[in-house]
């Protein structure tokens, strides 16, 4: 059975190769990322061709829930061409033979486009789906958000900085936290961890909304160490934090994932943050994607939507959402 012995260094090595060079790749993919979850067991599973080749997988993490069974979780995967559904049943069947004593579900929302063609070819193939059918409770109504704000750079082959991609309105915008004098810098040791820390809580408690603790950034960059995978961005003006964010490069993509802001005037310097984080990403030959996350809706009454669409001038991405695997359907019922 094609699981992963995480003790076997070649074995963990061979894996990892695959997950950071496939085109598929996300970070929450990596192994290094059940590290940053360090509360939830981790399994990886995978398929070979052939030759030995792997050519399929799925991370997975799993956590105890209150009827007994686990919940077993496959965050932005699996990690396959979704055009070959196929391979994913196979997939799908090795996953169920490792899990199906304990776990009731195995949750997976890889970052495939919706179609109704692929909805339908995966009903149809068992699974349940949850996507459009749960839209009307907002962007939590899944794990990760459906609707996703993602500059592809690959449009513009010629861009050498992040004003060569944008009109001249929004380059006067782009370029205001710079006039003010606003000044970015980035880093990854734990004084950079520190301010990005003061940074993020300020403006959770500003809106009145949870926020992780400290630990949790510290597990993300003793899991990245060593690497140019995780950076964090600062803003200053005369000396005085602004604001900040924290990306991960993986795969073909950026992704801004954290950030957070001062209270009182911050001089547009979340602009000045996200300039830079998009030059990270131009001036990395193997980046084709920056991806700003989730937003409620395509609507000027989002407000992640009205600061995101500054610099995705496209509309948002519509993912598959969520495929769920049923290992347990009496404690799916009751649970879901």
């Amino acid at each position: 059975m094609p699981v992963l012995k995480m003790t076997d260094t070649a074995s963990v090595a061979r894996y990892e190769a695959f997950m950071r060079q496939s085109p598929w790749g996300q970070i929450t993919q990596d192994l290094g990322w059940a590290k940053v979850k360090d509360n939830w067991e981790a399994k990886a599973i995978y398929i070979e061709d052939d030759q030995g080749q792997i050519i399929a997988a799925v991370s997975v993490l799993l956590l105890v829930t209150t009827a007994g069974a686990k919940f077993a979780y496959a965050s932005k995967g699996p990690v396959l061409d979704f055009s070959d559904l196929d391979l994913f049943d196979r997939l799908m069947l090795e996953a169920k033979a490792v899990l199906a004593d304990e776990a009731y579900v195995l949750r997976m929302d890889p970052e495939v486009a919706y179609t109704d063609e692929l909805h339908q070819a995966l009903q149809a193939r068992g699974y349940i789906m949850r996507n459009r059918n749960v839209a009307d409770q907002g962007m939590h109504a899944t794990i990760q958000p459906r609707l996703n704000m993602v500059l592809d750079l690959s449009a513009f082959p010629t861009a050498q900085t992040p004003l060569d991609l944008y009109p001249s309105k929004t380059k006067s915008k782009l370029k205001r936290p710079i006039r003010d004098g606003v000044q970015v810098r980035y880093a990854n040791d734990s004084a950079a961890l520190t301010d990005f820390y003061r940074t993020y809580q300020a403006m959770a408690e500003r809106h009145h909304i949870s926020y992780r603790p400290q630990a949790y950034f510290e597990r993300m960059q003793v899991a990245f160490a060593g690497t140019d995978t995780m950076r964090i961005y600062l803003a200053e003006r005369a000396g005085k934090l602004l604001s900040t964010g924290i990306a991960f490069k993986y795969g073909r993509k950026i992704w801004y994932m954290y950030a957070g802001s001062m209270d009182g005037n911050v001089y547009y310097a979340p602009y000045a943050v996200q300039i830079a984080m998009i030059q990270w990403a131009l001036d990395q030959p193997e980046i084709e994607l920056y991806d700003m996350g989730g937003i409620e809706a395509e609507s000027s009454a989002d407000p992640l939507y009205v600061f995101k669409h500054v610099f995705v001038k496209a509309p948002p991405r519509e993912y598959i959402g969520e495929i769920d695997l049923i290992m347990m359907p009496d404690i799916y019922e009751a649970l879901v």
